[in-house]
This record gives C-alpha cells, structure tokens and sequence, in this order.
C-alpha cells in the first residue's frame, strides 16, 4: 500500500537589484539571473545591525562590479 501526501513547492523565479532595480527572470540561459549576489543573513550578538535581525541583498552583476570592484580579485576559474 502506498501513502501520498501533497505539498506546495515555493521556487525562485525571478530577482531585483536592490541597487539599480534590474529584473531578471530564471531561465537556464539568463546570464543575468545566475550572476545576482545574493546575502541573506542573521545579524549576530552585538551587531551594528542589530541582535537577531535579518540582512538581506540582492545585486545584480553590474552594481557588484561597480559597488565592490576595488576589493575583489578575480582570477581564472583554474586558479
């Protein structure tokens, strides 16, 4: 005998730069999509944030070259 049970699937479909408002849709092609930066995080105890509370932030690909360019390295893949 076999037991089902139904259940709703919650699946992301689309994000917004935080920054410029750039909207991309997920498709398997969509360069745009795939590159966000995305953070979702709790703030820890003593936080300037705040105890406890959550940080969230989507940027697209271009803001992340423009807002955090001069702190990153990017290198080749085989590095």
């Amino acid at each position: 005998m076999q037991f089902f049970t139904s259940s709703e699937t919650v699946v992301l479909s689309a994000k917004t730069c935080d920054r410029c408002g750039c909207h991309a849709k997920m498709a398997v092609d969509d360069a745009e999509f795939h590159e966000f930066l995305s953070v979702d995080r709790q703030a820890g105890y003593g936080s300037i944030f705040g105890d406890g509370n959550r940080l969230k932030l989507d940027l697209c690909q271009h803001c992340i070259k423009d807002v955090l360019s001069q702190w990153m390295t990017v290198s080749d893949q085989c590095q």
